[in-house]
């Protein structure tokens, strides 16, 4: 059932709670610990390894140190706290304040604290920040979230430069297969839809948003290695890694060979420039 924002508010502000109670060194974040975190089996990282490995590589690929990072909704903020190290000055976004007092708590042990500022806020309402603060807005599985408000679109737009770049990690909501499976598996957990799966970036979704850049790359990740939402938790076993590192090369032939099917992979990454 749909939610609205205040509800959506209370429900990660739940789930961020969790980590609170974490011990200084499991909240530790920089490029090496991030880089662990995605190679590593055991951690959940690894289930989105493709998908952020194509991510950091268009980031390093940005001038990061000196410039003006917003990490939009930004979670516990791994990914703004790796750019701070790396030199950016970053503004978290999140909707909820508890995740946003796990990051700056993240952000002092890590060291960046002079360089990283907070802000809890509806991202349907930027007014915090001036016209073309930014000159990167960076989002992990977060515009699939906000699409669905009125203005947050035209907010993320708004407070990024003229020449700005945004880069986007999402997941991709075109194969009606994958969202039924998605979307069973989250109500089995007996979750409100719009915290979770019932709103997917689509198409439809990405062209709203991208009408307003001058440029932009669309690189959609994992089709037949989608089935990895099966194996959640177990990457360690020898037998399950080694099914998907199989999928994976398949996708990459079958992908290859037959474009048109690339609009129904479960995940894409999206490099766009104001």
């Amino acid at each position: 059932m749909p939610i609205d924002v205040g509800q959506e508010r209370q429900f990660y502000d739940g789930w961020y709670a969790q980590f609170q109670t974490a011990s200084d060194d499991a909240l530790l974040c920089n490029l090496e610990t991030f880089r662990r975190d995605i190679s590593d089996p055991r951690s959940p990282g690894f289930e989105r390894r493709l998908l952020h490995q194509t991510a950091l590589e268009h980031l390093l690929a940005f001038p990061i140190s000196g410039c003006n990072v917003l990490d939009y909704c930004c979670g516990t903020g791994d990914w703004g706290l790796m750019l701070g190290c790396l030199g950016a000055n970053v503004t978290l976004l999140d909707l909820s304040p508890v995740a946003i007092q796990v990051a700056l708590r993240r952000a002092k042990l890590s060291g960046v604290e002079g360089r990283v500022r907070g802000v809890a806020a509806d991202a349907s309402n930027l007014a915090c920040f001036r016209d073309s603060e930014f000159d990167l807005i960076f989002g992990s599985a977060a515009v699939h979230h906000t699409v669905k408000y009125p203005g947050a679109v035209e907010e993320l737009v708004r407070v990024l430069r003229p020449g700005g770049r945004l880069i986007l990690a999402e997941t991709y909501g075109n194969n009606r297969l994958l969202n039924f499976v998605r979307r069973l598996r989250w109500r089995i957990s007996g979750l409100a839809d719009d915290a979770g799966e019932d709103v997917l970036l689509s198409d439809s979704d990405l062209a709203r948003l991208l009408q307003h850049f001058r440029t932009s790359r669309v690189m959609p990740l994992n089709f037949l290695a989608m089935t990895k939402r099966l194996f959640r938790g177990r990457f360690a076993n020898p037998v399950v890694l080694q099914t998907l590192r199989s999928l994976e090369a398949a996708d990459r032939t079958l992908l290859r060979i037959c474009p048109p099917l690339r609009r129904y992979c479960g995940e894409v990454v999206v490099v766009a420039e104001k």
